[in-house]
């Protein structure tokens, strides 16, 4: 039973209720009561019409009915129906005609080396950076050699944030847990913002539940993170007959994504949108002297130039309702386009069980290998101590992840200067906040890739082409991992 104090909160339970089964839960039900209210009745009938209106918001078919009325989305139906003095909100996952849940054939390679894509040429300005990134993913870790270690902890110094992002990545994987310069030197104090949760859906906005200041500080030291983007660079050339002029960037962040993808493809324009007040001042900052012209509004709304040749948008679509924002790609990418995901996405689920332990053991993967190097007797004490407090994580159970996250999150200093991988540290509170807010379905809504390229499909876009970067749980090309898919406009006919 979930007791609510206003009628416009039910826009967004029926909006959770919503993208939990189109995402795969295989049911879902809320009570909804209204104890404060003195006249129930009315409020009642003002939380059928608040279902309407949030059906026609994210173009979802409704049919009114005696005692409420449903909605139906391409992989889910939900009825909102007043039972008695209260509102019951039930949904299900649909897939298929017949309600069952069908297989969608993915590619089967795996990773970031081997692949046999035949790439467009090169002019000198990008060779060099290419030829480099293409050498650091193809290292095998246990067989760095010493003058490769001093290769990569040269390009942790320099100016492309792509191959220091990179180089740390497989320093880390070597048993050096690493952090490029720029992550070393990056004071946070040089940018103004505060967050302003603004967003008046069922879920918290990203800003309060992930701390964006620290997410903006070290978020290179995501394992795979530039991984994705040189893997994403390689398929842009292996699907497209040249280097596209415009770019759409979507859901830019504090913009070191997006400053990758310049590196990769620097004779391109780049649009960048975010939607978040706290990571805009970030994305500013970052992107300032590239040709990147960023954009604060939200994908929904933004229209930009239009029939933009690539679309791109990393670690965004489990923030959103991710079949709206696949529309909101299809309707801005050219109709020869491409469309570009690369997210992270979990093992398929039925239940919230299933859902909440394959969310826990995904990031806990993620935290492991931030961690694994990193030695205590070379922290800041306070670090040291956060270190040994998350070592512990991976034997909870998911139910108490929110107490140890409370724990971690006290005291998060700047140290300036100290060396030792603190920010690895600090990277892993980060990945145990996506982790708690994943589990409560607050701005984290993962669904798994079979699910995500149906809902693909449903809004116009199908599969070209799917790689699994990184891989977290599992062995098959659709477990869980970070993902890239490539996606274009299906053709009218």
């Amino acid at each position: 039973m979930l007791e609510l104090t206003s009628v416009s909160e039910v826009h967004g339970v029926v909006a959770k209720v919503l993208q939990e089964c189109q995402n795969g839960l295989a049911g879902r039900a809320i009570t909804v009561t209204f104890p404060g209210v003195a006249d129930r009745g009315a409020a009642l009938r003002a939380a059928v019409e608040a279902a309407g209106e949030h059906a026609a918001e994210v173009g979802a078919s409704a049919r009114r009915h005696r005692t409420g009325i449903d909605l139906t989305v391409p992989l889910a139906f939900v009825t909102v129906a007043v039972d008695a003095d209260r509102l019951v909100i039930a949904g299900h996952h649909r897939s298929g005609e017949d309600g069952a849940r069908q297989a969608v054939p993915l590619p089967t390679t795996t990773g970031t080396t081997g692949t046999t894509d035949q790439p467009a040429e090169l002019d000198d300005q990008s060779a060099e950076l290419w030829d480099t990134a293409d050498w650091i993913l193809g290292l095998e870790p246990r067989r760095v050699s010493p003058a490769d270690g001093d290769r990569l902890r040269a390009l942790l110094d320099g100016d492309s944030r792509l191959l220091a992002t990179a180089a740390a990545d497989a320093l880390n994987a070597a048993g050096d847990p690493a952090v490029p310069r720029f992550v070393v030197e990056h004071r946070p104090d040089e940018v103004l913002g505060a967050a302003q949760p603004s967003d008046r859906r069922f879920s918290q906005s990203w800003e309060s539940r992930v701390s964006v200041d620290e997410y903006a500080l070290f978020e290179a030291t995501h394992p795979a993170y530039a991984a994705q983007m040189i893997m994403l660079g390689r398929m842009v050339r292996a699907h497209s007959a040249g280097t596209p002029d415009r770019i759409l960037d979507v859901g830019s962040g504090p913009g070191l994504p997006t400053v990758m993808l310049a590196e990769l493809f620097p004779h391109s324009k780049i649009d960048a949108v975010e939607p978040s007040p706290a990571a805009y001042p970030y994305l500013c900052h970052n992107v300032a002297g590239w040709p990147i012209r960023p954009h604060h509004a939200g994908i929904e709304e933004f229209t930009g130039d239009g029939g933009y040749p690539l679309v791109v948008s990393v670690g965004t679509s489990h923030h959103l309702d991710t079949r709206v924002f696949l529309r909101s790609l299809a309707r801005l990418v050219d109709r020869n386009g491409l469309v570009m995901v690369a997210d992270e996405l979990i093992g398929a689920f039925e239940t919230e069980e299933e859902r909440s332990s394959n969310i826990a053991r995904h990031h806990m993967v993620y935290i492991d290998e931030a961690l694994a190097h990193v030695q205590a007797d070379r922290l800041p004490q306070v670090e040291s101590a956060r270190l040994r407090a998350l070592r512990k994580a991976s034997s909870l159970p998911p139910d108490a992840l929110a107490g140890l996250l409370a724990e971690v999150r006290r005291d998060r200093p700047v140290h300036v200067g100290a060396a030792g991988g603190w920010q690895r540290v600090r990277f892993a509170v980060l990945e145990l906040e996506a982790l708690v807010a994943g589990i409560a379905y607050d701005v984290e809504r993962k669904t798994y890739p079979a699910n995500f390229v149906r809902m693909a499909r449903a809004e116009g876009l199908e599969l070209v082409d799917h790689r699994r970067v990184y891989g977290t749980v599992g062995t098959r090309p659709g477990d869980a991992g970070t993902h890239l898919f490539v996606l274009r406009p299906a053709d009218p006919a």
